[in-house]
């Protein structure tokens, strides 16, 4: 060999193993990981010209490739130990109130008017005259006749959540057909059926067929009954009391007590798919991402209201939460706490099992006897966030975090800018609603062996979450996505991200009353401004992703000042009209106080001083650090 290809194998190398050293120093990037094999397969190359090849040193090159796919294998697929559940809560948590949540204050008119009527961008008043409880206010949810069906059915079910009143909610019971007996649950209780026999199924595994009702054999039950009615996966877990929101939404304002539910020991939680071609092929701004959670919403709540009537009729309370806003409480932390899935950047919990972010679920609490799932499992969720954003870089108004982790309310978690996340669902003027960080989750695959396995390795692999995230850059999720293109790729094109802003120059007026809740200054929207048009770049303008092009909003829809027109791309008559009044009212401070001290008007605020608080918190759940495990056996004791 002469000097002059010694000294290239030298260089080459020199350089694999300088990307080594990259590789390593830069966080285990993946462009040092893929130049890295560019390099070594290069190197190889240049191995193999320079010179005659001898069976020693083609055994060498073989047991060295051999190696390090031996090596590579072992870091990828071992079955190395998951760590428990990360601990989220790490400080004092307060119940929330769920008129102060993002579809909370947008809908009732804490983040504006425009806001409000949104929906006359998309269809006349006219059309759904009637609709609403304090007007006719055509919405995200009544401008479309697929939305308004699906929907619609969460609305239908809501009188069958439960058989009794609690708080505000539901505001019309409805009798469940067939059932003869009145109140809460029958007096007597009865069996799984005449004979007592448990599910086959569940007789094989327990090992008899008479039913016992243990706890165990309950929760066996419950779950074969929920797959079977449509579920894709079942969780139970025992009930956290500051899961329960301190105020109600749809009643305006109606505080929960917690003595009213506190025989709902256990959650028992389903889930729908909201079905990986449409959330994949579909385009996050379109009419088919609000259909897509009316669908999912509509049969989760489906469901739940006959699994919940099943243990009424046997016996025991059981009251749901399906979507709709039609919740008596968070639900994310039931997916968390019931071991089958984790928070994500997203600042909702990923569950593998349920297409990761592509799920709706309801919940039924209850009294009824049963065994919770390992709640300490982990899934090593939260930690491939931590170097993922791809939600975050595909947001359209950059409400997701790409930063570390923060805590709010005790919880150590992402969380996301939701006034401004509403403010783009709810108003989103090329399509309605939004779901591009369904899209891109690397959790949201269709449930073929190979994401298996990737699921697997996100879990199991102490690398994959660097190799597959590396925040701020591109990571081999990336590189991988075998299903980059789109069949709505072309409807994205030239179709910038726009939302419904509020007149120019508008400012909340505080204190704002509705109904029998009460928004403080401390409930204003910090990007207020920013909703106005001030500093709203209309998302990622220029950037173009996986495809897509955020390009020039056109001329017709911006106003002379280069606004943005609160108009839909394709209905040009759908432009709000000027000065729209709130749905509420503002009252002097003077009165609203007097009317929160007498017990007529109520406020909440997970920030709030418990003197700012009406009615006032319950220390025994909502002061000093309680850990979740703690909290559920107070309430055991109940």
């Amino acid at each position: 060999m002469d000097n002059k290809k010694k000294y290239i194998l030298i260089s080459l190398w020199s350089a694999t193993a300088l990307t080594v050293i990259w590789f390593f120093a830069a966080g285990l990037s993946i462009y040092a990981f893929l130049t890295f094999f560019v390099m070594l397969a290069t190197s190889f190359m240049a191995w193999g010209l320079s010179g005659k090849v001898t069976d020693n040193m083609r055994k060498k090159a073989i047991h060295g490739v051999n190696a390090f796919w031996i090596v590579m294998a072992f870091l990828f697929l071992f079955p190395f130990p998951v760590p428990d559940r990360p601990e989220y809560v790490v400080g004092e948590v307060h119940r929330f109130s769920e008129p102060n949540h993002g579809w909370g204050r947008g809908l009732l008119g804490a983040l504006g008017p425009n806001l409000v009527y949104h929906g006359l961008v998309f269809t006349p008043a006219e059309e759904i005259k009637g609709l609403g409880d304090y007007g006719a206010l055509p919405t995200f949810v009544t401008t479309f006749p697929l939305t308004r069906a699906l929907f619609g059915a969460t609305s239908i079910t809501d009188g069958l959540r439960d058989n009794v009143q609690h708080g505000g909610e539901p505001t019309k019971i409805v009798p469940y057909a067939w059932t003869t007996w009145k109140g809460a649950s029958r007096e007597n209780k009865i069996g799984w059926n005449k004979g007592d026999l448990l599910l086959g199924d569940v007789a094989q595994k327990v090992g008899y067929e008479t039913a016992k009702y243990t706890p165990e054999e309950n929760a066996l039950m419950i779950k074969e009954i929920g797959l079977w009615l449509g579920s894709m996966t079942v969780g139970i877990c025992k009930v956290d009391p500051r899961w329960f929101y301190s105020h109600d939404f749809l009643s305006m304002g109606t505080p929960l007590d917690l003595k009213d539910v506190k025989e709902m020991k256990y959650a028992i939680q389903v889930f729908t798919d909201q079905n990986w071609r449409r959330v994949h092929n579909d385009p996050g701004h379109s009419w088919w991402s609000i259909t897509k959670s009316g669908q999912a919403y509509s049969t989760s709540a489906w469901i739940a209201v006959r699994m919940a009537q099943m243990l009424r009729d046997m016996g025991y309370k059981a009251r749901v939460g399906h979507g709709g806003i039609n919740y008596d409480t968070a639900e994310s932390p039931f997916s968390v706490y019931n071991g089958l899935g984790e928070y994500g950047r997203l600042s909702d919990a990923v569950v593998p099992t349920a297409g990761g972010l592509r799920f709706k679920s309801a919940t039924i609490l209850t009294d009824f006897p049963l065994a919770p799932d390992e709640n300490k499992q982990g899934h090593g969720i939260t930690k491939f966030c931590e170097h993922c954003d791809r939600c975050a870089r595909a947001c359209p108004v950059n409400a997701i975090p790409q930063g570390d982790m923060t805590v709010e309310n005790g919880v150590k978690m992402w969380h996301v800018d939701k006034d401004k996340c509403v403010r783009f669902r709810a108003g989103n003027l090329n399509g309605n609603c939004c779901n591009e960080c369904l899209r891109v989750c690397p959790y949201n695959k269709p449930d073929t062996m190979f994401h298996r396995l990737g699921v697997y390795i996100t879990r199991h692999s102490p690398i994959s979450a660097y190799l597959f995230g590396n925040v701020n850059a591109i990571g081999l999720e990336d590189w991988l996505d075998f299903e980059t293109s789109s069949w709505a790729g072309k409807y994205n094109i030239n179709r910038p991200a726009r939302w419904i802003q509020e007149d120019e120059g508008f400012k909340m007026k505080f204190p704002y009353v509705i109904g029998k809740y009460v928004f403080t200054e401390d409930d204003r929207s910090t990007a207020e401004e920013w909703s106005t048009g001030v500093g709203a770049q209309m998302g990622k303008v220029g950037l173009k992703y996986k495809g897509v092009v955020w390009g020039k909003i056109p001329d017709r829809l911006l106003d002379k000042n280069g606004r943005n027109r609160n108009v839909h791309w394709d209905y040009k008559e759908g432009e709000l009209p000027k000065g729209l009044p709130l749905p509420g009212k503002y009252m002097p401070i003077e009165e609203v106080t007097k009317l929160l001290k007498s017990g007529q008007l109520y406020t909440g605020g997970w920030y709030k001083k418990n003197d700012d608080v009406y009615p006032k918190r319950s220390e025994k759940y909502e002061k000093g650090l309680l850990k979740y495990e703690d909290a559920v056996k107070m309430w055991e004791k109940e």
